[in-house]
């Protein structure tokens, strides 16, 4: 399988995760903390909780898929060519601890789409199913990449990974929830100059900045459990393509502090929320590409092995 085509399936893989991240964080975090400081309207509330719902769907949907190709990709790295392709399916989905686990994964990718769906006839229940889910389906790059083969370390490379996965979501799934729920706001309020924004980033703020620090306390506890020294940032491929994580991470951050300390404020200036659009857009693109550049580091040994 070629490069780009894993990157591919696993960018796919975790920008389903993200997005699953970004309907509970704009259902748990956003939407009431907004209700409690403005009695919203009927329409408005209506909006956040279509993009909600309609974000978890779409991640819902994508999660098995990415998971089905997850398992291809491994399937055809595992294979025998003196046995079946089914022969070889079995043993790896049966006979091995990442089968097992891609299994589990499986099964909950599955109810968690169920869940999502669900939502139009059992809302509450479904909200508290998915989100349960979507949190137990962030272990998955855990349990099945580099934090799981940590000889000795897995008590802390384990939970530090499932935290780090956890940040990225609610950041970046948080962050598309805002542009969403903006993008929808303005298409049915039927007034072009009116926007959620002024409401919604100050609230993505504070899941924001606990979920960027959160990122940067893991990440730099992944490097120092993954390489095996400093020079290593430069000696192997796995330093290397880390390298190149952190300045896109580092150019995020930028983004972001400019959209908090420079743009928030004038979010009630009638050039502000154009700006802040903008600016977001940028920040969810570079965070996109993060994640493919992740998904090559996920498929890179350490050691160059």
């Amino acid at each position: 399988m070629t490069l780009l085509l894993s990157t591919v399936i696993g960018w796919l893989l975790f920008g389903a995760l993200v997005a699953c991240w970004g309907a509970i964080t704009g259902r748990w975090f956003l939407f009431p903390a907004l209700d409690a400081e403005d009695s919203i309207s009927e329409l408005r509330a209506s909006v956040l909780i279509d993009v909600a719902t309609r974000l978890g769907r779409v991640g819902g949907v994508f999660f098995p898929v990415a998971l089905g190709l997850v398992f291809l990709r491994q399937l055809q790295e595992f294979r025998d060519p003196f046995s079946s392709w089914r022969e070889d399916a079995e043993l790896l989905a049966i006979g091995t601890e990442w089968g097992r686990t891609w299994i589990y994964g499986l099964v909950g990718s599955i109810l968690l789409m169920a869940s999502f769906v669900a939502v139009k006839w059992t809302r509450q229940v479904a909200w508290v199913t998915a989100s349960l889910l979507t949190v137990a389906l962030s272990a998955f790059p855990a349990l099945t990449g580099h934090a799981n083969g940590t000889e000795g370390l897995r008590w802390i490379s384990l939970p530090s990974d499932i935290l780090h996965v956890s940040a990225v979501g609610a950041w970046i799934g948080g962050l598309t929830f805002v542009l969403l729920a903006e993008r929808a706001w303005r298409s049915r309020a039927g007034y072009p100059g009116d926007t959620l924004l002024p409401d919604l980033v100050p609230l993505f703020s504070r899941v924001a900045l606990p979920s960027v620090i959160v990122l940067l306390m893991t990440g730099i506890l992944a490097a120092w459990i993954h390489l095996p020294s400093l020079s290593a940032l430069l000696t192997t491929s796995y330093g290397r393509i880390l390298i190149m994580k952190l300045g896109l991470v580092l150019v995020i951050l930028v983004i972001g502090f400019v959209n908090w300390r420079r743009i928030t404020p004038r979010l009630m200036d009638l050039n502000g929320p154009p700006v802040m659009r903008k600016s977001a857009a940028l920040e969810l693109l570079f965070a996109h590409t993060v994640l493919l550049v992740t998904a090559v580091l996920t498929r890179t040994s350490p050691l160059d092995h």
